[in-house]
């Protein structure tokens, strides 16, 4: 370890300026006494036999603190004639010795005289020694308490996710896989898969189809991690595998396993098994997740985004060795496979929060048209878009995209569930508005994946003139007949504005994060297809009471989610 000036520090130099003070002081009190001596040389020895007559010496008493301390580095301690009341221990000399004393000894001759001086001499040397180091040693610790720091080690978080999208590949390039027994993908097409821009892994359980990652080791040992995926099950037979990992079959909590049990997801370690509670459905998506929290010891398992079961007390799992296997897992010595679709499996070493699952589950894009990529999605699913006839503004957050007069639209494919699309299911479009123009004109259609004419678009929202001097929101469902009315618009001012949509509360209307009309439930008409969603006007649609224009204005933050918002979410929406 490196001490700094310390280790320069010469104990000796002040030891031979103390020892010459002392023979200096000593010569002067002999020749007062009329002893004659010589020059003395201190480097000479003790003559053999002799030493210091100890009747009229007392036991020395040796002490040092912070003012003898004072005392070496002041002053040089000299002989002289003190009374022993004059005497304490703090001294460094011997108590009840004066050279008075000394010459009551006999100590007259010039070996006598060396020997004085030597022990005088070895004395102060060893006072010096005392007195010089303890400061060397303080400086030292100090140093040396001065050098430590406090360090915080943070753990690695593995992550993959793998597309599916006619690759083997993870994202990250790090836990490629290998498709087994002629595993495949599903191809796309106009009502496949839920995430319709991409392919997914098509597996069949008779054939033990799968999918393996062998090297590296993908390690979830003693630790967080979550699992994440959208699964397609098209037979629910028997127990049907999603994920899983095995070191030892027989071996408590070193097998993990994901799989489908009952109509029902299960979880264990091989032990701290969990079953979920909510009823799967064959030839239907859903986005499954599973979390396992070691901090907490508590195993969490979700459907659609939502809390489906937990258990708290379970013991990590242990395993650490064995393949990631997706589309199968074993459970003591049988391995079980899926039949059916596996999409977007993602699998990190920590636990994210039921937060982070919602919002991995319910939100279908996100289009924040910032810079760099003002036409991709920033949510967790990649359907990017494409832009035509726009430019890029300062926007509600950073920037904005701005439409203006016709061709002028963003567009984005991939929709399973938006209103005219395969699912009927919940939906809500959030989006800021900052309009240029408040005439009769359409914001969001919907078309289906295949346009051909007039009757296969919707325009879902737009803005309503009848004077063409101010405009009102408005939704529909033109093919369904129903029709919702909305908030005025100001020209040029910002405004944030989320629809909603469930079959029990039908369209609902918030502007700037606050419940302003609702048209009660209703059937959201399908299209039998993946849909397409643009903003801004491109087609012409036949049904509607929505004006066949473009809108004209800035659009910023569109959130697509697949479930009804709550007053809340929107709230958060409307004040980032």
């Amino acid at each position: 370890m490196k001490i700094g000036w310390a280790h320069k520090v010469d104990v000796q130099r002040p030891a031979r300026i103390i020892q010459q003070k002392v023979i200096s002081d000593v010569e002067k009190e002999l020749n007062e006494s009329s002893l004659s001596i010589r020059k003395i040389e201190t480097s000479s020895p003790l003559a053999p036999g002799k030493e210091l007559p100890r009747e009229k010496v007392s036991k020395p008493i040796w002490t040092i603190g912070k003012d003898e301390e004072r005392k070496v580095r002041a002053t040089t301690p000299k002989f002289s004639e003190l009374s022993s009341s004059e005497l304490t221990p703090s001294h460094l000399i011997p108590a009840k010795t004066s050279l008075g004393d000394l010459k009551q000894c006999g100590l007259t001759s010039k070996q006598q005289m060396f020997l004085l001086v030597g022990i005088a001499t070895g004395v102060v040397l060893a006072c010096a020694t005392v007195a010089i180091l303890p400061p060397v040693f303080l400086l030292v610790l100090r140093q040396s308490s001065s050098s430590l720091t406090t360090t915080t080690t943070v753990a690695t978080v593995l992550s993959a996710f793998w597309t599916f999208d006619q690759t083997t590949a993870d994202s990250y390039s790090v836990y490629n896989g290998t498709l087994v027994n002629s595993a495949t993908y599903l191809l796309n097409s106009s009502t496949q898969p839920y995430l319709g821009d991409g392919q997914a892994l098509s597996l069949t359980s008779t054939s033990n189809q799968s999918f393996v990652i062998s090297t590296p080791f993908f390690n979830l040992s003693y630790t967080s991690f979550t699992v994440e995926a959208w699964i397609y099950p098209t037979n629910l037979g028997s127990d049907r595998g999603i994920i899983g990992q095995c070191a030892c079959a027989t071996c408590a909590n070193q097998c993990f396993y994901l799989l489908i049990r009952s109509n029902r997801l299960y979880v264990g370690f091989t032990a701290n098994d969990l079953s979920g509670k909510a009823t799967l459905s064959a030839n239907t998506w859903y986005h499954i997740a599973f979390v396992y929290n070691y901090n907490t010891r508590q195993q969490i398992l979700y459907l659609n985004g939502v809390q489906d079961s937990i258990q708290s007390n379970a013991q990590p799992y242990q395993g650490i060795n064995g393949s990631i296997k997706i589309g199968a897992a074993q459970v003591y010595l049988t391995t079980n496979y899926f039949n059916g679709y596996i999409d977007n499996m993602m699998l990190s070493t920590q636990a994210k929060s039921s937060t982070e699952i919602l919002y991995d589950a319910s939100v279908i894009a996100y289009y924040s048209f910032d810079l760099p990529s003002p036409n991709n999605d920033n949510g967790p699913n990649g359907l990017n878009g494409l832009s035509t006839g726009t430019t890029l503004v300062t926007g509600r957050v950073n920037q904005a995209m701005r439409l203006s007069t016709a061709p002028s639209y963003f567009q984005a494919y991939g929709f399973y569930q938006i209103g005219y699309s395969i699912n009927s299911g919940s939906f809500s479009i959030s989006l800021w508005l900052n309009p240029s123009s408040i005439t009769s004109c359409t914001i969001v259609q919907i078309l289906k994946s295949q346009f051909s004419n007039c009757w296969t678009c919707d325009n879902i929202m737009g803005i309503y003139s009848n004077t063409g001097q101010g405009g009102q929101l408005v939704a529909q469902s033109s093919v369904s007949g129903f029709l919702l009315y909305g908030p005025s618009l100001s020209l040029n001012t910002w405004k944030h504005v989320s629809l909603t949509y469930s079959t029990t509360n039908g369209f609902t209307f918030y502007v700037n994060g606050i419940l302003f009309s609702s048209s009660g439930g209703f059937t959201f008409s399908t299209s039998g297809t993946i849909s397409t969603l643009l903003i801004g006007y491109n087609f012409n649609c036949c049904y509607g009471s929505l004006s066949n224009v473009g809108y004209q204005g800035s659009v910023d933050e569109i959130y697509i989610h697949n479930r009804e918002l709550t007053q809340a979410d929107v709230s958060a929406l409307a004040n980032p």
